[in-house]
């Protein structure tokens, strides 16, 4: 089981906790994705649940996002499926039209970034964990779909910073520049903030809410096809799939990447 599933009865109305548990760094594949993308349909169209939660009881990772042993031995004509998973599931994730929240209480790297950015309120350890969009420090654009979210929430000074360098911040730096809502010093405190924040969105009409959700999310979906077959041709590109799996193999050597 990749995810544990528990029911929180707050004030208002039922949320879902939904806790990742893939393996040591909470890492995706392509069936994990598929997993989450399924969990997040189940609860929209359960109408006893009015939003969810997603967290991680990992001691150092949210997520360290597209596991990088399974892409390294992926065979070569599944490698676009395997990567373009992620870009998939972010747009499962802005189409579920029910308040979610992340909590970030480990590193979210790369996909952990990518899945916290698609959650409506984002609140993150002050410390011990950074967050970083590390897809350019793997040879890989970073998909539209993503900047035009980025775009929604971040102060746009720092986007070249965050897209084109891979900044990891810790949480205050992430609050600072917006990809983070709230920082928190333990997980217990954290959790608070997002009960506290699902309570008030419940005392709200779940039909407006899913609605403006949806009005919110449409300009990063808009153009969703789009980006997604860019960022499948990419990969057709020799130069960015070599340094893909460049990068992912020196990850798993400790050693740093030869790029082309």
């Amino acid at each position: 089981m990749n995810f544990k599933r528990e029911a929180l009865n707050l004030n208002g109305g039922k949320a879902e906790l939904i806790t990742i548990q893939t393996n040591e760094q909470n890492s995706l594949t392509r069936p994990s994705m598929k997993e989450l993308a399924a969990i997040l349909k189940e609860i929209q169209l359960d109408d006893s649940y009015k939003g969810a939660i997603l967290t991680s009881e990992n001691p150092k990772f949210f997520s360290n996002g597209l596991d990088a042993e399974t892409l390294i031995n992926t065979p070569p004509d599944e490698l676009v499926d395997a990567v373009g998973g992620i870009c998939l599931l972010f747009g499962e994730m802005l189409r579920f039209d029910k308040p979610l929240v992340a909590e970030v209480t480990g590193h979210a790297m790369g996909g952990g970034a990518v899945m916290t950015m698609a959650s409506d309120y984002k609140y993150m350890l002050s410390t011990g964990c950074r967050i970083s969009f590390t897809e350019i420090g793997f040879g890989l654009p970073l998909p539209g779909m993503f900047v035009y979210k980025l775009q929604q929430s971040i102060h746009l000074t720092k986007l070249n910073e965050i897209c084109m360098e891979a900044a990891a911040y810790k949480g205050p730096e992430a609050k600072e520049v917006g990809m983070i809502d709230e920082i928190a010093a333990t997980r217990e405190e954290l959790r608070k903030l997002s009960t506290k924040k699902l309570e008030s969105v419940f005392r709200y009409p779940l039909s407006a809410v899913r609605y403006t959700k949806m009005n919110i999310n449409m300009r990063a979906l808009q153009d969703f096809e789009t980006h997604l077959r860019n960022s499948r041709d990419w990969l057709s590109v020799p130069a960015i799939k070599n340094n893909m799996l460049e990068a992912m193999k020196s990850l798993k050597e400790k050693r740093r990447p030869v790029f082309e």
